[in-house]
């Protein structure tokens, strides 16, 4: 009887603690969102009828009454409610609560509902139609859902957009309520060419160009940022990605990786990266920085100074490179060997190897795993490159002590400008930045994402077509060298 009673209090025990953790767990999420607590709305066009009822009921915690945009049918009108958070913030996760006294919401119904990010009164460019990625649709409640986002650049406002003319959005635009959340795991600052997650798949989720695996399916598992992929046992991978060869003039490459610990007899398990005849490895026991020689099949032909690596948890890689030299970072620092030199290689006597790769990065992954993929067409300053690994909830620690992040994203001028003025415009707008303009292809899509104008840019100033009436319209420019710039205008006839 006294066992049973004593292994009886145990389980109870046991329960009581679950509970205890499972509801520490759901106050500890509570608190991290951030509401908004001032908002404002305007409308535009001529509509006695258009209204934003209850408009103060967008803000703060209450996610059970909403403000409530209208447009009736037929009307041509624009409305916007710009949600307002306390105070300035870094990338992370916002979430708006939404809904319609339709049946249902889908992404066809909202085809009129944008949303854009400000850093007070700022755009920060971003303006977006909600689309299916975009958009959460409620299970239980299907007229109800959520439009969440990643802001990549900082923000303290989201405007939310409300034009008429497209769907039967009669009933009005539902909003219940918008917060933001920490997401260690943001999309990267500093804007990355090509960004790998591995959340279940190898697809860039900027370009497009997917990495191929040229050995055996990928095997994802949870590690540093949701999901990566991992190489245990004999599942050794080779994964490569197709990029641009003038990527090899200025680059940077960031990922997290690790490797298993080695058994005797075996080869030391390994993670090695290719990059425009660049060759990274890592093992438990060491860093290498090379040269990749001509056939990949080979060690590398000349090896730079190794350094004593710690593989057995996740450590952050960072491979920077200008004027055919490359630098070595290990979790946002460089990395020094015991002589107290950086790991930096000198490709200039190797120029005719560089001269036979192609644009393409290969890596190899032999019981390692790797997440967060990352690469940049420039070279990130040694603050961009610790902010980068700061970013990922680690301690805001720099060589000088503590830092704030915010201010080092502040303080980093952006490469490209793009400017469009004036906006809004009667007809007549300009162009303007340091970019390569003239030669551009211009595109001009409606809200509905339907294109109503597309010509090559000979001058900086030119006419929107007479045919077009009053409103948002998105035009996209293509330069020569394929880079591509998305902005709004807002037409006033």
């Amino acid at each position: 009887m006294k066992t049973k009673t004593l292994t009886g209090f145990h389980v109870l025990k046991s329960v009581l603690s679950l509970i205890l953790v499972f509801v520490m767990n759901t106050w500890s999420f509570s608190q991290t969102k951030t509401y908004v607590n001032n908002q404002n709305s305007q409308i535009y066009g001529v509509c006695l009828i258009c209204s934003v009822q209850n408009p103060q009921n967008a803000i703060g915690s209450n996610e059970n009454d909403y403000s409530l945009m209208q447009i009736p049918l037929g009307a041509i009108a624009r409305i916007e409610q710009t949600l307002i958070f306390p105070a300035t913030t870094k990338l992370n996760k916002v979430i708006i609560g939404i809904g319609t006294g339709q049946a249902s919401l889908s992404v066809q119904l909202l085809g009129g509902v944008a949303i854009e990010t400000f850093n007070g009164n700022v755009s920060n460019n971003d303006y977006k139609i909600v689309n299916s990625e975009l958009l959460k649709i409620g299970i239980s409640n299907p007229n109800k859902g959520t439009i969440e986002f990643i802001a990549t650049k900082p923000y303290d406002r989201v405007r939310v957009t409300l034009n008429s003319g497209l769907l039967n959005l009669n009933s009005g635009l539902s909003i219940y309520y918008a917060y933001h959340i920490p997401d260690g795991c943001t999309f990267p600052a500093f804007d990355p060419l090509h960004y790998y997650p591995f959340n279940g798949n190898t697809n860039d989720i900027i370009s497009g160009a997917n990495i191929i695996s040229t050995t055996n399916p990928p095997s994802f598992n949870t590690m540093i940022c949701h999901q990566g992929i991992n190489a245990s046992g004999t599942s050794a991978n080779s994964l490569k990605a197709n990029l641009s060869p003038s990527l090899k003039d200025a680059y940077t490459i960031a990922f997290w990786a690790k490797t298993e610990q080695g058994e005797p007899n075996l080869p030391p398990p390994s993670l090695t990266v290719d990059a425009f005849a660049v060759r990274f490895r890592i093992r438990n026991d060491s860093l290498v920085l090379g040269i990749t020689p001509p056939n990949f099949g080979l060690e590398p032909a000349m090896e730079e100074r190794s350094s004593v690596n710690t593989s057995a948890e996740f450590h952050h890689y960072v491979l920077r490179s200008e004027n055919n030299k490359t630098t070595l970072y290990k979790n946002g620092s460089i990395v020094r060997n015991n002589n107290g030199f950086p790991i930096l290689i000198d490709l200039e006597p190797f120029q005719l190897i560089l001269n036979l790769i192609d644009g393409s990065v290969v890596v190899s992954l032999d019981r390692a795993q790797i997440d967060e993929f990352i690469v940049y067409n420039k070279t990130l300053t040694d603050e961009e490159i610790q902010a980068l690994y700061n970013s990922y909830d680690r301690p805001m620690i720099s060589s000088s002590g503590l830092y704030s992040y915010d201010k080092i994203l502040k303080n980093i001028p952006t490469n490209d400008a793009f400017t469009i003025s004036p906006n809004p415009t009667t007809g007549q707008i300009t162009l303007d930045g340091n970019i390569l303009l003239l030669g551009s292809d211009i595109s001009i899509r409606n809200t509905a994402g339907m294109e109503v104008y597309r010509s090559k840019l000979t001058s900086k100033t030119f006419d929107l077509p007479a045919t077009l009436s009053g409103g948002v319209y998105i035009l996209t420019l293509q330069t020569k060298d394929k880079k591509v710039y998305t902005r709004k205008i807002i037409l006033t006839r």
